[in-house]
């Protein structure tokens, strides 16, 4: 790029000097011809003093031509009162000097005749010749616009000759700067692609320059995110490997457990009915020890029904069935689910819901107990020796009136900073059992629903979730770009 930058330079000035020599050589030989022109006239002038001749009949003799196209327009010989005593023009002859030939601006010896190009349409040239009658004034009335023509002339072609060099000199450049352009051009083309992923292709790297160079490290950057593409993709079909080896361990520990409790309770059962009650208090401790069992079995297999349920229910989109909710009645049906447990666990449940229409919201009631029940469940079984669990819905602040808030706080084992940004991930749980979908499956809902979910939590002194959802059900579409 370089050389041609200085190559196009170079005959430009050389293109440019050339036609400035040409044009200078038409300026000087018109000059020069004007110049012969009055030293002419002034040779006629001069000599037509000893010949006794007059002027216009010199003119005659030698087919001399003195019009307003000549250089020398008119010769005038004139005494020192001011009469025209001879002239290459008959009618001015013994008559006084025309004024506006008198007013003509003179040529002094020290100017040039240049200087006069284009400041009058005719100058005049006037000096003294001593004679035998007396002190004479010889009068040349010159023009200059051939000159002035000329030098005109030569501007415009020297305009014309600059703008074409110009235009030539932008035309191979364009031309030429194109096979420079072109490759990295294609380079862009090429980085585009690849930022749409498609990586099956290589450029062009036939130059031996930057642009190639350039190019072959492009060509060596696409191979080497082809490399990673398929390592990545390797990475995912092992993470997804890992991830369903995971899950079918989960589910099977989760299920195996409930079999094998619900398989001793009914061997129990068998063997403890198969023997007759020995008297009434018998029979009754046993009816309630069965009914026991049976609750217990109960709850085991609605364990499993929902394990599955949340499992069926992660991936598949959710149908959402609005209806009015009352806040209090909501929690009051979700504490009551663990209920039992948390009198055993000796866990206090607590409630601080407004009584007034500030804590009613639009939403479906299953899923959005769904998500409370989960909730509950975790916190509960984070209090093994006991604790508070508060349910509290928040008055909304003025910025705030369209949504509502609920706090699920517990007083439990809270968790740990790391676990606490992977919760809401698919299969991940902190706890021995389970398969990680309960609060990633509250999390989609609350989403599909327009909420938002956050958690806070200290090792040792309990954990906080909020859930603030809109108290007016958004629309599907709405929904479905929330959701995405």
């Amino acid at each position: 790029m370089v050389f041609f930058v200085a190559a196009m330079v170079l005959l430009t000035t050389v293109a440019l000097q050339f036609i400035n020599q040409q044009l200078e050589r038409r300026i000087t030989i018109t000059a020069e011809e004007q110049f012969n022109d009055v030293n002419r006239a002034i040779d006629l002038a001069v000599n037509s003093f000893p010949s006794n001749q007059y002027l216009y009949e010199i003119v005659e003799e030698e087919n001399l031509s003195f019009t307003p196209q000549s250089t020398v327009q008119n010769i005038f010989i004139v005494n020192q009162e001011g009469d025209v005593i001879n002239s290459t023009n008959k009618e001015d002859m013994d008559s006084q000097m025309r004024p506006e030939i008198a007013n003509l601006p003179p040529i002094r010896h020290n100017e040039s005749l240049i200087t006069t190009v284009g400041t009058a349409p005719a100058s005049k040239i006037q000096f003294p010749i001593q004679t035998e009658r007396g002190k004479r004034n010889v009068i040349l009335v010159v023009s200059l616009q051939r000159l002035s023509q000329a030098v005109s002339s030569v501007g415009r072609i020297r305009l014309v000759a600059t703008i074409t060099l110009g235009l030539v000199l932008l035309i191979l450049t364009a031309l030429i700067s194109r096979r420079f352009t072109q490759p990295v051009t294609e380079l862009a083309r090429a980085a585009q692609r690849v930022t749409a992923g498609d990586l099956d292709f290589a450029v062009k790297a036939t130059e031996r320059n930057e642009v190639g160079t350039l190019s072959r490290t492009f060509n060596e950057m696409i191979v080497g995110l082809r490399r990673n593409r398929e390592l990545e993709e390797q990475l995912q079909r092992a993470e997804r490997s890992a991830v369903v080896g995971r899950l079918a361990s989960g589910i099977a520990h989760e299920i195996r457990n409930p079999l094998n409790f619900m398989n001793l309770s009914i061997d129990h059962l068998q063997t403890r009915f198969i023997t007759p009650p020995k008297s009434e208090t018998d029979a009754e401790a046993t009816r309630k020890e069965a009914t026991h069992i049976l609750g217990l079995i109960k709850d085991e297999i609605a364990r499993l029904n929902r394990l599955v349920s949340d499992f069926l229910s992660y991936g598949r989109p959710a149908k959402i069935k609005i209806k009015d909710i009352d806040s209090r009645a909501l929690l009051e049906e979700v504490a009551g689910l663990v209920h039992t447990q948390a009198e055993q666990q000796g866990v206090k449940i607590h409630l601080e819901v407004p009584a007034d229409a500030s804590a009613h919201f639009e939403a479906d009631a299953e899923q959005i107990k769904t998500c409370f029940s989960n909730l509950v469940i975790n916190a509960v079984q984070a209090m093994p020796q006991g604790g508070e669990l508060n349910l509290v819905v928040t008055q909304p602040e003025p910025q705030t009136g369209s949504m509502i808030k609920f706090e699920v706080r517990d007083t439990g084992i809270g968790i740990e900073a790391d676990p606490l940004e992977q919760i809401f991930e698919p299969y991940y749980s902190t706890k021995d059992t389970g398969i990680g979908l309960g609060l990633p499956l509250t999390k989609k809902l609350i989403e599909d629903h327009g909420g938002e979910i956050k958690v806070s939590s200290e090792k040792g002194k309990g954990t906080t979730f909020i859930v603030t959802l809109p108290r007016e059900a958004i629309q599907e579409d709405q929904r479905k770009t929330s959701h995405s």
